[in-house]
């Protein structure tokens, strides 16, 4: 009969957890060269310019390049209060996914994003100035600017 009870317990426990991880709304790793781009499908290569929407009901969408979230964003019927976390890769840190607010994001035909949005994001202000300093065709944007941008 102890089994049975300590049985018991154990399952609920284990339900419980289950429960908690199901509600989750952290972002996740992306796995490249596996999953698709949630707006134009093509998978996931490059770690430099993926991208991550949260919804805050725990749904994960993912993108192989910024201009692609940014344009499922404009499309759904999302608000931007439905999501809890708006993450990019970060240019410098290749795979290190950043809060999309606080990064700094430069535009130029050098940046050969995935589907040619050719936008860099960076967690550091200091780096991307040095890449808009490196190039003559290169501009800083934050994120609301960039949104409005495409």
């Amino acid at each position: 009969m102890k089994n049975i009870g300590l049985f018991k317990q154990f399952l609920m426990a284990f339900l419980g957890i289950i429960l908690l991880m199901s509600c989750m709304t952290e972002p996740e790793a992306i796995n490249y060269g596996k999953e698709n781009c949630q707006f134009c499908k093509m998978t996931i290569m490059d770690n430099k310019y993926g991208s991550e929407l949260v919804t805050q009901k725990g749904k994960i969408f993912k993108f192989d390049d910024v201009s692609c979230m940014i344009k499922y964003i404009n499309i759904s019927e999302q608000t931007p209060k439905d999501y809890a976390h708006i993450v990019v890769n970060s240019y410098d840190k290749p795979v290190n996914l950043i809060d999309a607010n606080k990064a700094f994001f430069v535009i130029s035909p050098n940046f050969a994003s995935p589907m040619m949005g050719n936008t860099a994001a960076f967690s550091d202000e200091k780096q991307a100035d040095e890449a808009v300093k490196k190039d003559s065709e290169a501009k800083k944007y934050s994120w609301n600017e960039l949104v409005k941008k495409f």
